[in-house]
């Protein structure tokens, strides 16, 4: 365990010194990308007034100074354009060695991470990496020895190396583009699945109104058929209680011509 707590330590000193130089990486690359632009626009505004000297009229007098005043414009405009060019190209391809270069970087850190995640060691020969564009090396430490850990431990530290890999700024200009580029397709597969979803949901709700309409015409007949049945009951009933009525007093009638002839 003492020899797992030496590596720990060692490595959390290399990840400190990746991430420091990451991050004067990234301010170098900023630094440039930034003066491309202005090397840019800079292109630009001579390239539009290029195109103003070639559409004004010419102000000489004469033709021979006319010819001359031209030729003088054209030729400061095409050395200037060419510098501008030259100054492009010069940037262009520095920002194309810098993303060359965090590309191996970031292949590096990769293949470590692989190694790291298979085997449940630490496989911490790197070798030497130059610090910027001069001969200065960073030594990334010596091998480990081969030493059994435990699973638990492994499996932490393995999660813990690979949460502070990702913390690294990525200061390549194509892997930011690509890791927006990926972000965006994991937006609109989000979204594709939210639609239809929504969509579901949406025919659920109306599926569900439209058999919520049904029952209530069914219940709203049965009602008028259970309102009719009633009405026709009470109309019954009604003619019951007066044909009793009638019969009780019949029942009375004979009852009193029954009587009376036999007391007389």
């Amino acid at each position: 365990m003492k020899h797992g707590c030496a590596s720990c330590i060692v490595l959390q000193q290399e990840l400190r010194k990746l991430q420091e130089l990451s991050q004067e990486r990234a301010k170098q690359d900023h630094e440039q990308c930034v003066a491309m632009f202005q090397q840019m626009q800079e292109l630009v505004r001579l390239n539009e007034a290029c195109n103003r000297s070639y559409n004004r009229p010419s102000q000489c007098d004469g033709d021979e100074s006319a010819s001359t005043c031209s030729s003088d414009d054209t030729s400061e405009d095409s050395a200037a354009v060419e510098r501008a060019r030259d100054n492009e190209q010069m940037h262009t391809h520095r920002l194309q060695m810098i993303i060359v270069q965090q590309a191996k970087e970031l292949e590096t850190l990769r293949r470590r991470l692989r190694s790291t995640a298979v085997d449940g060691r630490v496989m911490r020969n790197f070798g030497d990496q130059r610090e910027g564009d001069g001969d200065r090396r960073v030594d990334l430490g010596e091998d480990v020895s081969d030493v059994e850990y435990e699973e638990h431990s492994d499996e932490s530290a393995v999660k813990q190396y690979a949460s502070q890999l990702r913390k690294l700024p990525l200061t390549s200009l194509h892997a930011q583009l690509k890791g927006k580029d990926l972000q965006l397709q994991r937006l609109q597969r989000i979204i594709a699945k939210l639609e239809t979803r929504l969509g579901q949901l949406v025919d659920r709700k109306r599926s569900m109104a439209q058999s919520f309409q049904q029952t209530a015409r069914m219940q709203q007949a049965h009602l008028k058929k259970y309102l009719a049945y009633i009405r026709q009951q009470k109309e019954e009933k009604k003619a019951l209680e007066r044909q009793l009525c009638e019969l009780r007093q019949y029942v009375e009638v004979l009852e009193k011509k029954v009587i009376n002839p036999t007391r007389e």
